[in-house]
């Protein structure tokens, strides 16, 4: 793998400085640029000398870098040199509006190499999976950094209970995405957790999935099912709009949220519609990469935004943005929609369970048992907020102290553990 964080600091960094300081936002964006296309070339394993013109050059001939994106990359090019000779000629100090179309066609960049680095590291670990022989005794684990997931398989005491049938737990980080269903079905994994509805929908759909996986049984709901909320910039169009006005007369907004997500099926599950529904509204919808946080105000403060508990609580955090709509401004009705859809469910593979000679119910219930205990020991409660704090994932920017906030947040929001 390349050096995916790298390129995503210098983007953040760049952000940073958009109206602090818009002369060195133009030549951290340039090194963003030249971070973001280093890592394509060597993902890709494309030889260019490490400078901007040279590795646009190659990989926008070798159709890499898609036209549309090496306009953009052009543009950042362009101010990056004119930001670097701006001091000579008097009179030409840049302001923050100057740098508006840098602005844009940097996260136009950042967008489209998020969404090509999570493709690349979905089809790299199905195809790893696919590759490599299974171990006799060995458990393959669908490991997650998102909070709401770790949680469960670290408080369940999952690792040890396998282990105590006599399997060898392999942890594998995977993205959360349908592949996580169609790996358990293949046997490429025997074990992981994932959206609830998504496996039943999978279920009813794939004799293969049907076959070959079993739901062991629900493990929670992420935020307790009020995990939905349009977040709003105070200084934007919805700045002095209630949630009331806003279900009312949605029209004209504009809702960034990534598509292939449960996120924008909330959406639809809020506002009680479909896609066509939303165009009919008036609703557009802005599809973005997970990890798109509040720098999206920075390109549209008109925007409105749904994201996970990470973007939640970095918000709360700054008074410029407030929550326009969330689940309890909603009817009882989309309520108990939203509440469904957050649920999460371990699944298995039919072979694996045989080999570990446990059903399904068992397994449920000593595993769950063993999460609730949790609520009476504050040592292992302890121990896993420090896991989590270690292991989860965050904005960049996170603090310690805004890391085990956010995770306090989430295990008290999703399974009532510990204190509000």
């Amino acid at each position: 793998m390349g050096n995916e964080g790298e390129p995503l600091r210098l983007y953040k960094k760049a952000l940073g400085y958009a109206q602090k300081d818009p002369e060195v936002f133009l030549s951290t964006a340039r090194r963003a640029a030249e971070a973001i296309l280093m890592d394509v070339a060597m993902r890709q394993a494309i030889g260019a000398k490490p400078t901007l013109e040279a590795l646009l050059t190659v990989l926008g001939t070798s159709a890499v870098v898609p036209p549309k994106v090496v306009l953009a990359v052009r543009t950042i090019q362009n101010y990056g040199n004119f930001g670097s000779h701006a001091h000579a000629a008097a009179g030409d100090e840049i302001s923050a509006e100057d740098i508006q179309p840098c602005l844009q066609a940097l996260t136009q960049l950042a967008s489209w190499y998020s969404k090509e680095t999570a493709s690349q590291a979905d089809h790299e670990s199905r195809s790893w999976l696919a590759a490599t022989p299974r171990s006799r005794c060995t458990t393959r684990l669908a490991d997650s950094t998102l909070i709401v997931v770790k949680a469960v398989l670290l408080g369940t005491g999952l690792d040890l209970l396998v282990e105590r049938r006599g399997h060898r737990v392999a942890h594998l980080q995977l993205p959360w995405s349908d592949g996580l269903v169609t790996g358990v079905a293949a046997r490429n994994l025997d074990v992981a957790v994932y959206n609830e509805q998504r496996v039943r929908r999978m279920t009813e759909q794939s004799d293969e999935v049907r076959s070959g996986v079993v739901t062991v049984g629900r493990v929670g709901y992420s935020m307790g099912g009020h995990n939905f909320y349009l977040l709003a910039a105070r200084a934007g169009r919805w700045g002095g709009v209630t949630a009331e006005e806003f279900l009312a007369d949605p029209s004209g907004a504009q809702i960034a949220v990534p598509r292939q997500s449960d996120m924008f099926g909330n959406i639809l599950s809020a506002l009680a519609t479909d896609e066509a529904g939303l165009r009919d509204l008036g609703v557009e919808i802005v599809d973005v990469p997970h990890h798109l946080g509040l720098e999206l105000f920075h390109l549209n403060k008109d925007i409105l935004a749904v994201g996970g508990q990470n973007l939640r609580m970095h918000a709360r955090d700054d008074d410029r943005y407030f929550e326009l709509l969330d689940s309890t401004a909603l009817t009882p009705a989309a309520q108990r929609r939203l509440r469904s859809a957050a649920a999460n469910v371990l699944i298995a593979n039919r072979n694996w369970l045989q080999e570990v000679e446990m059903d399904a119910a068992e397994l449920h219930h000593d595993l769950m048992r063993t999460f609730h205990d949790l609520a009476s020991d504050t040592g292992r409660f302890e121990t896993l907020v420090r896991d989590l704090v270690a292991h989860a994932s965050f904005p960049i920017d996170n603090t310690p102290e805004s890391r085990e906030r956010l995770v306090r947040h989430v295990l008290f929001e999703s399974y009532r553990l510990g204190e509000p």
